[in-house]
């Protein structure tokens, strides 16, 4: 389950179009026109963390592999939207959808704010 931290194996994958199974939740993915790694700051966000930009015919999917040991809190949420906002005002065309795989416990705020978003959040087992 680790691979899907590494970013060039989760690159790989969605260039396949593997479906992704995760928390016991299989999670098809569309096919995706364009693949990249990217910064927020690439887009105008706040941050440095690596992030993956895969562009598909409906929906542009912002996926951020984490890998740490404390808890991704309502504040990671909170940082990780006003990511996925920069990136929808970059892209206006499409809407983003947000995807974080983490090995961190999640906060059930966090899990709330994510999904209220309508993006995802799973824990990668160790």
């Amino acid at each position: 389950m680790k691979r899907f931290l590494d970013s060039r194996e989760l690159i790989r994958r969605l260039k396949e179009g593997s479906p992704i199974e995760v928390e016991g939740d299989v999670v098809r993915l569309p096919r995706f026109s364009e693949i990249k790694e990217m910064v927020p700051d690439d887009f105008g966000g706040k941050g440095n963390q690596e992030l993956i930009v895969a562009k598909a015919r409906t929906a542009t999917w912002c996926l951020w592999p984490l890998e740490r040991k404390a808890k991704f809190s309502a504040k990671d949420a909170e940082k990780f939207a006003a990511v996925l906002q920069a990136l929808q005002e970059e892209l206006p065309a499409k809407p983003v959808k947000g995807w974080v795989l983490t090995t961190a416990p999640v906060a059930d705020e966090a899990r709330s704010a994510l999904n209220e978003g309508e993006h995802r959040i799973n824990r990668v087992p160790v």
